[in-house]
C-alpha cells in the first residue's frame, strides 16, 4: 500500500477558493501521472486520508470519484482503490487505417471474436451511407476486439458485397479489416467521416465487455471511403469509457477572428 508520508498534506491550502476536493484530486492525479504512483498499487483508505490531510469523508470520497472517472483509480469492491493502469489511446478522425492497425502499432496484443459474418441485405441507413442501389448487398461483420485479453471494443462493420466477395471466407481473428482489404482486393483507405457519443452499455453489450449494464461506452459511427470517393465500410463501435480514449486530431488549423 503507498504510504500517506509520500504525500505533502500542506499542498492543501486552506485560504484559496479552490475546493478541496478539486485540490486533492489534482495533488493525486499528479503522483500518478508522474510515475510516483505504480500501476496495481493500493491508496490509502479514505479513513486515513481524512486523517492525514484533516478533511472530510465527503471531500475525500469527493475527490476519489473524480479520479476513477478519469481511469486514474480503480475500485475493487471489498479490496480497496488501486492506481489503475492508463487507458488505450486510439486515432480517430485523420487517420482511418481501423482499430487493429492502430493498436499494433501502438504496441498492443490485439484478438478478434467474430460473431458473426455474413452477408445480408442492408438497412436504409446502411445503404445510404454506403450509396448502394436498391438491389445491392452487404457483408456484415460483428466483433468484440481484445487488447492485452481484455475486451474493450464490439464493432459492426457493413462492406459492400461486390467490393471484396472474397471477405466472405476471411479469417479476421489475427488480422484487422482493413489490412485484409489491402492485401487480398487492393484497397486503401483514405478519409472517414465520425460521429462520437456517449452511451450507457446495455445487457447483451455489458455481458460482450465484462462491464456493469449502464457502464459509460463511447459509441462512433463511421463511414470510410476509398481514394476515389466510394464508401467501403460503414460501422459503429462501442468503447469502453474505463479502459479507452480517442485521438483526434486537426491539421492546418486556421484561427479566425471570433
Amino acid at each position: 500500500m503507498i504510504r500517506l508520508e509520500s504525500l505533502d498534506s500542506t499542498r492543501i491550502k486552506r485560504d484559496t477558493p479552490v475546493p478541496y476536493h478539486y485540490q486533492l484530486s489534482e495533488l493525486l492525479k499528479q503522483e500518478i501521472e508522474s510515475g510516483n504512483w505504480k500501476v496495481g498499487e493500493q491508496i490509502p483508505v479514505e479513513e486515513d486520508l481524512c486523517e492525514y490531510f484533516s478533511l472530510s469523508r465527503t471531500t475525500i470520497r469527493k475527490s476519489l470519484d473524480a479520479l476513477v472517472t478519469l481511469g486514474l483509480l480503480r475500485r475493487e469492491q471489498g479490496c480497496g482503490t488501486f492506481v489503475a493502469e492508463p487507458k488505450m489511446i486510439e486515432g480517430l478522425v485523420n487517420r482511418p487505417i481501423g482499430f487493429y492497425d492502430d493498436m499494433v502499432e501502438r504496441g498492443f496484443e490485439v484478438v478478434t471474436r467474430v460473431l458473426e459474418l455474413h452477408r445480408i441485405t442492408p438497412t436504409l441507413v446502411v445503404a445510404r451511407e454506403l450509396e448502394l442501389d436498391p438491389d445491392a448487398t452487404v457483408i456484415e461483420i460483428r466483433r468484440v476486439r481484445y487488447v492485452q485479453n481484455l475486451p474493450v471494443v464490439i464493432v459492426n462493420s457493413y462492406v459492400p458485397y461486390e467490393l471484396c466477395p472474397s471477405l466472405l471466407e476471411a479469417d479476421l481473428t489475427h488480422t484487422g479489416l482493413y489490412k485484409y482489404l489491402r492485401e487480398s482486393a487492393g484497397y486503401k483507405t483514405y478519409r472517414a467521416k465520425s460521429f462520437v457519443e456517449a452511451v450507457g452499455a446495455n445487457e447483451a453489450e455489458a455481458q460482450l465487455l465484462s462491464v456493469k449494464v449502464g457502464s459509460p461506452l463511447l459509441m462512433i459511427e463511421s463511414t470510410v471511403y476509398l481514394e476515389d470517393g466510394r464508401p467501403i465500410d460503414y460501422y459503429k463501435s462501442r468503447h469502453r469509457g474505463d479502459r479507452m480514449r480517442l485521438l483526434m486530431e486537426s491539421e492546418k488549423l486556421e484561427i479566425t477572428p471570433i
